[in-house]
């Protein structure tokens, strides 16, 4: 009797002996043969501290250029501007100028001052552009030459030359012409001036004709100073 319970014990022993050892040798693949139980599974771990941003590496190399591209399509037309506004009109350098008109002079002066007109001169260093239009005109029964020019203070322009007009017929002839006379005086000083239109023979004298100056028309003298550069 005794010796049958060791036998029962021992038989008991070697069976649990086997089954642990199978549980054991199961534990790589994580399942438990037999009559193993198996445990809840555990609690999830906590995150991990971050690690330290890693140091910066060296840039690298320029790339080397890439082949041209296609040429693309044309873009839309854009859209039509504005009309700009009006501006202001424009203003212009004041001139320093002096004109003195007469109707129908009709002078028959044959020699000396015929027309003058006043001018307040402002610079010394300017020069003054003097203009005559109107009608001059010869009456003669042989050849005669009548020559008309400018005095400033009874005196011709000297710098550069006298300012005149002339004419000459060699036979019998009434004319009358609208003629202009014009040039620039330089070297005059500031002031007041006289400046005459005046009438005698020309340079060679040519005969004695009478000389007419503003018939039955318009006559002008224009002085104007400006600055010659």
């Amino acid at each position: 009797m005794a010796l049958h319970s060791w036998l029962v014990v021992l038989v008991l022993v070697v069976v649990m002996l086997t089954q642990t050892s199978r549980c054991q040798s199961a534990t790589d693949t994580k399942q438990c043969c037999g009559s193993c139980v198996t445990g809840p599974p555990g609690l999830p771990g906590n995150n991990g501290i971050p690690g330290n941003n890693g140091v910066p590496g060296n840039h690298g190399n320029p790339g080397r250029d890439g082949a041209k591209g296609d040429r693309g399509e044309q873009g839309p037309a854009g859209e039509r501007g504005g009309k700009g506004e009006t501006g202001s009109p424009g203003t212009v350098a004041a001139r320093h100028v002096m004109q003195c008109s007469w109707s129908s002079v009709d002078s028959g002066v044959k020699i000396g001052k015929i027309l003058w007109c006043p001018f307040i001169k402002l610079s010394s260093t300017s020069a003054l552009r003097l203009t005559w239009n109107g009608d001059i005109g010869v009456k003669t029964t042989s050849t005669t030459c009548k020559r008309w020019f400018f005095t400033l203070n009874g005196t011709e322009c000297s710098d550069p030359d006298p300012i005149d007009g002339i004419i000459q017929t060699d036979d019998e002839k009434d004319i009358h012409r609208v003629s202009t006379i014009d040039g620039l005086c330089y070297g005059l000083p500031a002031g007041p001036l006289t400046v005459a239109l005046n009438v005698g023979p020309c340079k060679t004298a040519r005969g004695s004709g009478e000389a007419l100056t503003g018939w039955n028309s318009y006559s002008r003298i224009i002085v104007e100073e400006m600055d010659v550069y």
